[in-house]
């Protein structure tokens, strides 16, 4: 099996794509870290998130937020 000029040079563009959306940067690294309060860290499950942070609640998410139910793949815990 032999590999023309063509050929390496689209490895190597696909591994240079491939290469660089690895290192953007996650969603995780972007957005706020849940806070290391007592209260953020009793949690342990998402939905419990919805507790405070449902609207008419004390702190309701921003109207800007996305309806997700799954808090901890955009936000880190904090370390604390």
């Amino acid at each position: 099996m032999t590999f023309r000029k063509v050929d390496i040079v689209f490895l190597v563009l696909a591994l240079l794509v491939v290469g660089g959306v690895a290192l953007l940067p996650s969603p995780r690294d972007r957005n706020p870290k849940v806070p290391a309060s007592s209260d953020h860290q009793a949690v342990t499950v998402e939905k419990d998130c919805l507790t405070c942070h449902a609207p008419m609640t004390k702190r309701p998410l921003p109207a800007q937020h996305p309806k997700r139910q799954d808090c901890l793949h955009c936000h880190a815990r904090a370390q604390g």
